[in-house]
């Protein structure tokens, strides 16, 4: 397993992954608001930051200021007064298709999903796509789900054959038929 994760599934994040220490992640761009373009949103490192700032200072790239960033980027809201954590659970679909989630059955999934993942992608791990393609077939709002693990593919538009697109597109007409 161990060869495994590191020849086909190493790590493509640092530290952080989706809430980079320096603002630059596509996702802290998307939890911006009109005062910042980028904003950190993950309370748990914003937690550990404080809590192990003594810890964190004896490393060479630790910058003082990383913990007082992200405390005060928890609180932010966009111009409609939704907060960080509000934002983030309306961008995850398992808050709304996952039973015991506060979100499950506040909205309507939509009944059919396909979902394509590369075995080789490192930007998250296999289990996150599977999570969502389980909780999916165990809601009841969906007809069926279409996942599959494409070896020798990446993060994105992993097929075994074809485009993605041309792909994507006859699923829809299948789907729609």
């Amino acid at each position: 397993m161990g060869e495994f994760v590191r020849h086909l599934k190493p790590t493509s994040k640092d530290v952080g992954a989706f809430d980079a220490l320096d603002r630059s992640r596509a996702e802290n761009f998307l939890f911006g608001n009109s005062h910042a373009d980028a904003l950190h949103f993950d309370p748990i490192m914003s937690s550990l930051l404080e809590s192990e700032r003594d810890e964190y200072a004896s490393c060479e790239d630790y910058r003082s200021g990383y913990a007082s960033a992200y405390a005060g980027d928890m609180d932010n809201v966009d111009d409609l007064g939704t907060s960080s954590s509000v934002r983030q659970e309306m961008y995850n679909p398992m808050y709304f298709v996952a039973e015991g989630l506060d979100g499950y059955g506040s909205s309507t999934p939509a009944p059919h999903w396909r979902i394509r993942t590369g075995i080789q992608q490192g930007d998250t791990s296999l289990t996150t796509e599977l999570n969502l393609a389980l909780a999916l077939k165990a809601n009841p709002a969906v007809k069926d789900v279409d996942f599959a693990t494409v070896w020798g593919q990446a993060h994105t538009t992993a097929e075994r054959t074809g485009s993605s697109t041309a792909n994507f597109i006859s699923w829809v007409r299948d789907c729609c038929s």
